[in-house]
């Protein structure tokens, strides 16, 4: 799933709660830029917030109110699994509840485990991320130029290689230039 941050008109009637609650005009988003999801959260109080890596410079996500963005890809990750309330969900709901990755939906302390570096936490969002960001084609992202049979030429650098997964990003074994797989 990606989003766009963008204006909105007045800003400061959205009532919002994060764990880091900053003013919205020190976030630190692009206005226009899009933005990677990887994980929704709903609290109990009927908020939306997505998780992305905002500009902050920190290497695990922040939650952010959903008011803020906009929807430009709404395709749900493969590695998403779906809400963590009770089993009698949506008459007793435990919140907030999550749409993200296992390990992050079984483990309640899994976001504090990232911000303070604690065990895998950081190794385990890192994989996924990678994941997350390789799953569909990028529309910042030009194309690998398709040559036949599952092979690819780099638009950068002129290698060719062989794609061995069926991700919607690839990236050049030579150069790291990161492009669309032209089969996907």
């Amino acid at each position: 799933m990606r989003i766009k941050y963008i204006k909105i008109e007045n800003p400061e009637k959205v009532n919002y709660k994060i764990n880091w609650q900053i003013p919205y005009e020190r976030f630190p988003l692009t206005i226009g830029q899009e933005y990677t999801v990887y994980a929704i959260e709903y609290t109990g109080e009927g908020r939306i917030n997505f998780f992305i890596i905002d500009e902050g410079g920190n290497t695990y996500p922040h939650n952010y109110p959903s008011e803020f963005f906009i929807v430009t890809d709404n395709r749900m990750s493969k590695y998403w699994e779906g809400f963590t309330g009770k089993e009698n969900y949506p008459i007793d709901p435990f919140f907030p509840n999550l749409i993200t990755f296992k390990e992050w939906k079984c483990n309640k302390f899994f976001e504090e485990e990232m911000m303070d570096n604690i065990g895998q936490a950081n190794t385990i969002f890192k994989k996924y991320k990678s994941l997350i960001d390789n799953e569909y084609p990028n529309d910042q992202l030009q194309n690998a130029v398709p040559v036949g049979d599952n092979w690819v030429m780099c638009f950068n650098c002129n290698n060719s290689w062989e794609i061995a997964n069926n991700n919607g990003v690839i990236e050049c074994p030579k150069c790291k230039t990161r492009q669309n797989n032209p089969y996907y």
